[in-house]
């Protein structure tokens, strides 16, 4: 094994292998101060030489995964060619397909209600082998949380086979650090077996198929939770495999076997999966909504979330797909980790993940968020913000720049963007950073639990008591409250999380005036804005003769008439209002499905709790009286 280290000045990323003139090379984006570089290394033996440089740029957005890869303005996870082969996804109202095409025949290779991606093509005697992954269940057919890589072989005539042998260690429903594979390369040997790598949650593996069937998966490199590449580059060099890949420290090069024990035997492959499954999503409530007397709508959202851009899975595009088409969500956002456990997001993959958000916004019906993690020290450290820009974008503040929370808010706010909060109770609410224009919301409600009060019902990871939500504003700090999913897509967060699906575990409702960036950034530094648990709760919040909104900051000398609403899909089981010394007034649900409360409230702050009777909740953002 070879390590090519990451330096303070140079950080590398999307290691890719090419036959160079005079031998293997490796093709590394190398990020500095001054932009970014393509180099290229000689490896000599299993050295490497002295680099030299292929291009620069301010921003490389992405390197091409062909025979000699250079900088690309397309998405790699979205298409790939080899030896006069081509593989790519297309989408529609929910529905995947891999296509494959040889340049003379394009070849529907799968097709199904649900997210495939990242195909990759290895011509072979015959054909060609395609390796994607996808979210389908094999048992059910139903689309789910886990994805798994897939193999077809594509004949020269453009029939689709599948390897006869079962997958082994294919377990949808693993728990813990370690769960899916995804991002395949293929490597085909001399003898026809093939080679598979891709990567899990966190590791990577390796995984042969040749006539005895497939073989165990190996973990490659260092294992247990971290932020590592996307790919294994893999390039046949005679008689062994070159392989290269992100680790922590750098830049990893392999050098293995060839796969081999002859070709497997193939069977005529499932291409077109049934119609769309049923799939059990939250219903929305049905009813008039509280917000329409505004002019307003309520819609729903989450806007904190991971990829295998940090330390979570899947491609950029797969949350706005999952958003869309699997919840019915109105907005999402991705805010992948932008420097956490030997990962920097430079320039251009920012470039990259804005781009992809751009494409999946589409005003009026669907809104996409421009949002990055800072991700700073733990308690007594300042924490962890997810940082909102605005609808045009913007640069990162990295906290390798800006270590320290009160600074980012100010910058970030310079910017036209604000900083969130969130699992306060465990990493900390870095109180003296707080400012109500650069922070107007905190995340209360997660996969990683309920940082509202300490001991609350919904659980919380760390128990920093006097962190938590209430014990902050009771001190005189003013907030809204939005609630998201902190989801990396791995089942019960690994343990953590209260729902098997980790997406569900928290949702933002924002009272907005249209379906657009613009609307919702608004809603939200207005504070009409609140958080639920994860499922879809119309709540509403109003205070004195004017019928003030939640949010709302008033001056008042004495008692303040106060209204709460809620509207459910499902049976209520309670709400409340709440304030500094607990609750002030509550009405059962009832079994009923809507309720009023009503009550006059004394100077301080005051916001509505819902809760149903499956446990569910929201929170209203509050009012400052």
């Amino acid at each position: 094994m070879t390590l090519l280290a990451h330096e303070k000045a140079r950080y590398l990323r999307t290691p890719t292998l090419a036959a160079g003139e005079g031998g293997p090379e490796l093709r590394v984006i190398a990020c500095g101060p001054e932009g970014e570089s393509l180099l290229a290394f000689p490896l000599e033996g299993e050295a490497l030489g002295a680099p030299r440089e292929l291009a620069r740029q301010d921003a490389i957005v992405a390197l091409g995964r062909g025979e000699q890869p250079l900088p690309v303005a397309l998405d790699p996870s979205e298409a790939h060619s080899r030896g006069g082969w081509r593989v790519w996804i297309t989408r529609g109202d929910g529905r995947t397909t891999v296509w494959a095409s040889d340049g003379a025949r394009d070849t529907r290779v799968w097709e199904a209600w649900g997210t495939a991606a990242a195909p990759y093509v290895a011509p072979a005697e015959g054909g060609a082998w395609v390796a994607f992954h996808h979210n389908v269940r094999e048992d059910t057919g139903e689309p789910d949380l886990s994805k798994w890589v897939a193999l077809r072989f594509v004949t020269d005539a453009g029939d689709v086979k599948a390897p006869s042998a079962p997958m082994t260690d294919r377990d949808r429903d693993r728990e813990g650090e370690e769960q899916g594979w995804e991002l395949p390369t293929l490597v085909v040997g001399d003898d026809g077996a093939v080679a598979i790598w891709g990567r899990g949650s966190h590791a990577f593996f390796r995984q042969d198929l040749s006539a005895d069937g497939f073989s165990a998966r190996a973990p490659i490199g260092s294992t247990g939770w971290g932020c590592r590449g996307r790919w294994v580059s893999a390039l046949r060099d005679g008689a062994r495999v070159i392989t290269a890949r992100r680790e922590k420290a750098g830049v990893e090069i392999a050098f293995e076997a060839l796969p081999a024990g002859g070709p497997p035997a193939l069977e005529p492959a499932e291409v077109q999966l049934p119609e769309r499954p049923h799939r059990d999503v939250p219903a929305r409530p049905t009813g008039p909504d509280p917000a329409a007397k505004d002019g307003r709508r309520t819609l729903f959202g989450d806007i904190h979330q991971h990829s295998a851009h940090s330390d979570g899975c899947g491609t950029a595009d797969e949350p706005y797909l999952r958003a869309r088409y699997v919840y019915g969500d109105d907005f999402c956002a991705l805010t992948d980790h932008e420097s956490f456990i030997g990962k920097r997001i430079g320039e251009g993959e920012w470039a990259y993940l804005q781009e992809i958000a751009n494409r999946h916004d589409e005003p009026g019906t669907f809104a996409t968020l421009l949002a990055y993690e800072w991700t700073g020290r733990m308690y007594p450290g300042p924490g962890h913000k997810v940082v909102y820009l605005p609808p045009d974008g913007g640069p990162i503040v990295s906290r390798d720049d800006v270590p320290e929370g009160k600074e980012l808010v100010a910058r970030v706010k310079a910017l036209g963007g604000f900083a969130v909060p969130h699992h306060v109770g465990w990493t900390g609410a870095d109180e003296e950073a707080h400012d109500e224009e650069g922070q107007p919301v905190w995340e209360i409600c997660s996969c990683h639990g309920c940082y509202l009060t300490a001991d609350h019902p919904l659980g919380g990871r760390g128990d920093l008591r006097d962190q938590m939500v209430d014990a902050v504003m009771r001190r005189g700090k003013r907030f809204g409250f939005i609630a998201c999913s902190d989801g990396h897509g791995l089942l019960y967060h690994h343990g953590v999380g209260r729902k098997r699906d980790p997406f569900r575990c928290g949702l933002t409702a924002v009272q907005a005036e249209d379906c657009t960036r613009e609307a919702i950034l608004s809603a939200i530094r207005e504070r009409r804005c609140y958080a639920t648990s994860g499922v879809p709760i119309l709540l509403d919040l109003r205070a004195g003769p004017d019928e003030a909104p939640m949010g709302s900051a008033l001056e008042v000398d004495g008692p303040v008439d106060v209204r709460a609403e809620v509207r459910c899909a499902t049976e209520l089981e309670s709400l409340s209002l709440e304030g500094p010394d607990g609750p002030i007034a509550t009405v059962s649900g009832q079994g009923r499905t809507h309720a009023v409360l009503e009550a006059r409230v004394e100077p301080g702050w005051v916001y509505a709790r819902a809760e149903q009777r499956d446990g569910e909740m929201a929170w209203s953002s509050p009012i400052f009286l």
